[in-house]
């Protein structure tokens, strides 16, 4: 007797950049919150790069759960950057 939950799709060839877009996109709303309760760019970089870290601190091996180079200190302070120079409000 066939299950058809058992059948799994295939993950997708540009899974990866997908959640890179996705992760940029929510640091870049978090960065607006931050702009928007006061936080100094520096603070606000510095406050989301150590949350970043922290999701990822998983200590596994597999390439999956480490933390991608989409997401490193210097992408992230450019995101901050980017979002603080459209003055969101």
């Amino acid at each position: 007797m066939p299950f058809p939950w058992l059948h799994s799709t295939p993950p997708r060839s540009d899974g990866v950049d997908r959640r890179a877009n996705v992760a940029s996109a929510e640091i870049a709303s978090r960065a607006g919150v931050l702009y928007r309760l006061g936080f100094s760019q520096a603070a606000a970089t510095r406050r989301l790069a150590a949350a970043v870290a922290w999701e990822y601190e998983t200590g596994s091996p597999h390439a999956a759960h480490r933390r991608p180079a989409a997401l490193s200190d210097q992408a992230i302070a450019k995101i901050v950057a980017d979002t603080f120079a459209r003055r969101p409000g």
